[in-house]
C-alpha cells in the first residue's frame, strides 16, 4: 500500500517543483503567450495623509460619524435647533431669499443729520384764503457729551403765498425764519426726555417789530413700559395767539415692526409698513394735525398787527424711509376749522373746510 501511494504521489510532487520554478511574471500558456507585467505600487492618499480614526462605537448599518470630522465642525452647526436639523426650516422662497426685510440705521454718523425741503398746498377760492407753502431745513447733530445724548441744531426758513380773501385784506406774502435747539436723552432704559426751543422771526417783513420775534418750546419726558409701549408726558409752549400752550400726552404703541400707533396730543399718528428692499421701507399713514401760525404784519390800515392762522387737519400718507433718517412723502389732507383773525382788528374770517397736498423730501 505504501508502495502504491508514493507512486501515486510521485508524478504530483515533480508538476509542483516545476510550477514552484517558474516565475509568476512570466506565465505561459499553451497557444499564444503574452508575459503579464507587475502593477507598480501607488499612493492613494499623497504626502503621508491618513484617514481620521473612526470611534468604536455605533449602530449596526449606521457608520459612525469619524471621531476627528465631529471635533473639527464649527461650533455654530451644533447650537441648530432639532427642526434645522431636519431642514424644516432651510426652504426660503426666492422672494424671501432677496427681499429680506433692511435694517435701516435712524441716523447718520457725520454732524450732517438731514436736509429736508417740502412744500404744502391748501386750495382756496373766495373768501377761502389758498396757501401754498415752501420751505427748507438742515440738522447738525453733535454728541451732549455722547452720541446716544445729541444735540441738535436746526435752522430752517418758510415762505407761505396767500390768495384771498375778498371780504378782508391779507398779506400776500408770510415769512419765518427759525433756529431750534434740541437735546434727546435717555435717562435710563426705561426714562428719557426730549427738550427743545425755538427762537424765531414771523413776519411779512414790511413793518416788522419787536412781535415778529417770537420763542416756543418744549419738554417731554417718555416712559417705556414694556419693549411694545411707551408713555409721553408733556408740554408745548407754541406763543402763538390763538394756542399759547398745548399739553403733551399719550402713548407709543408698537406691537411688531411693521405697526405703529402714535397716541398721542396734539399729533397722532398710525403708521403701517407694506413694502421693503434693499435699503428702503415703505410706509402708509393717517394722522392728525394742528396748522397755523401766528405772524407780525402791516395792517391794511397801515399799522402793525399781528395775524393768526388757525385750522385742523386729518392726512392719509405715504412714506419711504431710507438709510441715515433719509425719507420723501406724500400726503392728501382734510382741513377744516379754518379761520382768519387779526390781534387788534375785531373783524374774524370763517373759512370753509378744504383739502391739502403736501410733499417733501430729507435727506
Amino acid at each position: 500500500m505504501a508502495g502504491v501511494l508514493s507512486a501515486l504521489a510521485s508524478p504530483a510532487h515533480a508538476q509542483a517543483q516545476l510550477w514552484a520554478q517558474r516565475d509568476i511574471g512570466t506565465v505561459q500558456r499553451e497557444g499564444h503567450f503574452q508575459p503579464i507585467e507587475r502593477i507598480p505600487a501607488t499612493e492613494v492618499f499623497p504626502g503621508g495623509y491618513e484617514l481620521p480614526p473612526y470611534p468604536r462605537t455605533g449602530k449596526p448599518g449606521s457608520p459612525p460619524v469619524p471621531a476627528k470630522l465631529v471635533a473639527e465642525n464649527p461650533p455654530e452647526l451644533n447650537m441648530l435647533s432639532e427642526d434645522v436639523e431636519k431642514q424644516d426650516a432651510l426652504f426660503l422662497t426666492e422672494d424671501e431669499v432677496f427681499t429680506s426685510r433692511p435694517n435701516l440705521k435712524p441716523s447718520k454718523d457725520s454732524i450732517l443729520q438731514t436736509l429736508a425741503i417740502q412744500s404744502t398746498w391748501i386750495a382756496g377760492s373766495g373768501d377761502n384764503i389758498g396757501i401754498t407753502e415752501v420751505s427748507g431745513s438742515a440738522t447738525l447733530g453733535f454728541p451732549a457729551p455722547t452720541r446716544e445724548s445729541p444735540l441738535l441744531i436746526t435752522p430752517g426758513y418758510g415762505m407761505f403765498f396767500l390768495v384771498g380773501p375778498d371780504s378782508i385784506q391779507a398779506p400776500a406774502t408770510l415769512y419765518q425764519a427759525y433756529l431750534t435747539t434740541t437735546w434727546m436723552s435717555q435717562l435710563s432704559p426705561k426714562w428719557g426726555t426730549v427738550l427743545s426751543v425755538t427762537p424765531g422771526v414771523y413776519s411779512d417783513f414790511q413793518l416788522t417789530n419787536s412781535d415778529a420775534f417770537r420763542v416756543s418750546g418744549m419738554a417731554i419726558m417718555s416712559y417705556k413700559s414694556s419693549d411694545t409701549l411707551q408713555w409721553l408726558l408733556g408740554v408745548v409752549y407754541l406763543n402763538r395767539d390763538d394756542y399759547s400752550i398745548l399739553p403733551v400726552a399719550g402713548l407709543i404703541w408698537t406691537p411688531s415692526d411693521d405697526y405703529r400707533l402714535e397716541l398721542t396730543f396734539p399729533k397722532p399718528r398710525y403708521l403701517q409698513l407694506f413694502n421693503y428692499g434693499e435699503g428702503y421701507e415703505d410706509w402708509w399713514y393717517v394722522a392728525g394735525e394742528f396748522g397755523g401760525g401766528t405772524w407780525s404784519v402791516e395792517h391794511p390800515l397801515g399799522q402793525n398787527d399781528d395775524l393768526t392762522l388757525t385750522d385742523y387737519r386729518l392726512l392719509i400718507g405715504m412714506e419711504r424711509k431710507t438709510e441715515g433718517g433719509g425719507k420723501s412723502f406724500v400726503e392728501l389732507g382734510y382741513v377744516f376749522g379754518r379761520k382768519l383773525e387779526y390781534k387788534y382788528d375785531p373783524a374774524t374770517l370763517d373759512m370753509s373746510d378744504t383739502i391739502l397736498l403736501r410733499s417733501g423730501w430729507w435727506y
